[in-house]
């Protein structure tokens, strides 16, 4: 896993600088113990002995059985030397062993006020093998927490609580409440039917019960600290918001990810993702004192959930493009 490491971290510290850097423990790991419905394989590109390139394909177990997702990152100081397209062959030699007949992969992407630092080698690449745009490009996002604005946090939950009346937080730290765990599973299993996918060929995750306790279990292995807050209607019981925080405090102890934030349509207009996750920032905060910045990821066009990071303080980092192919 070192040499994967290698070029993983070339390749980042070259198109998006400041991304939280790999470690051969977690990559270990990682691919040791895979999340349920997940499996992949790494393969590293040698020139001369030395590390130059590498490709890590996923594929799902339990959904969208036929297609994969694929990344290739290139050593910079190698790249146009063919490299890549040997790892893209691969690749396809790969995925059609596995019977799948489609896939799909990221690149960093050029928007408005956003950097790009890789030359547009991405989408080059990405158009000279035939794949297409699927027209979802996303932003990253980072909040630095030394410029946290506790007085305007206060202001976004004030106006938060105005119109969540009948709703009660609830917070947890790694694993989930039994009695919530059904309620997670149609929560999670929502997100791609609800987020914006572009033109992207995915479908919905059938996500149950045990798939979120075995999640939550496989998160502790690979030594990540998870925190969550979620808003229970009062009336029925239900969770019906949810959103969570997760460090590695082994690994990259100043560094965190905001990841899912969801609201069930049925109770939306509450501002419940407002609710949960100004108070989950505070949670997290009250417990992981030494993480300094937080990563977040939204499609450009996700407006709402853009807002409210904005109004938390969180700024455009990177941009990535989404793209696909038939093979």
């Amino acid at each position: 896993m070192g040499d994967l490491v290698t070029v993983l971290n070339a390749a980042a510290d070259h198109d998006r600088p400041g991304w939280p850097p790999a470690t051969p423990r977690a990559a270990y790991v990682w691919r040791a113990n895979p999340y349920p419905g997940r499996e992949g394989e790494d393969y590293v590109a040698y020139l001369d002995g030395e590390p130059v390139g590498r490709l890590e394909l996923g594929f799902t177990t339990l959904d969208n059985l036929n297609s994969a997702h694929f990344r290739i990152d290139v050593v910079p100081a190698h790249r146009r030397k063919g490299v890549g397209r040997k790892l893209y062959d691969l690749m396809v030699e790969r995925v059609k062993a596995k019977g799948r007949n489609a896939v799909m992969s990221t690149t960093m992407w050029s928007l408005p006020g956003i950097e790009t630092h890789d030359g547009g080698a991405g989408p080059a690449f990405a158009a000279a093998v035939g794949l297409e745009n699927a027209n979802l490009a996303e932003v990253m996002r980072r909040l630095d927490l030394s410029t946290v604005d506790d007085a305007a946090l206060d202001a976004l939950s004030a106006k938060a609580q105005e119109k969540s009346a009948g709703y009660r937080l609830v917070q947890w730290k790694n694993h989930a409440p039994e009695e919530l765990l059904a309620d997670i599973a149609y929560l999670d299993g929502r997100l791609l039917a609800d987020a914006p996918t572009g033109d992207l060929a995915i479908e919905p995750e059938n996500v149950d019960a045990d798939r979120v306790r075995r999640s939550d279990e496989i998160g502790v292995i690979h030594g990540r600290s998870g925190y969550h807050t979620g808003a229970v209607h009062e009336e029925t019981g239900r969770l019906v918001a949810w959103t969570t925080l997760s460090t590695q405090p082994g690994e990259t102890p100043w560094h965190a990810w905001q990841f899912i934030t969801i609201v069930d349509p049925d109770h939306r207009g509450h501002r419940l993702g407002a609710l949960v996750k100004v108070a989950n920032l505070r949670y997290f905060r009250q417990h992981e004192p030494q993480v300094k910045v937080i990563d977040t990821g939204n499609a450009a066009e996700n407006s709402y959930m853009i807002a409210i990071n904005e109004d938390m303080g969180f700024r455009p980092k990177w941009a990535m493009q989404n793209w696909q192919r038939d093979l």
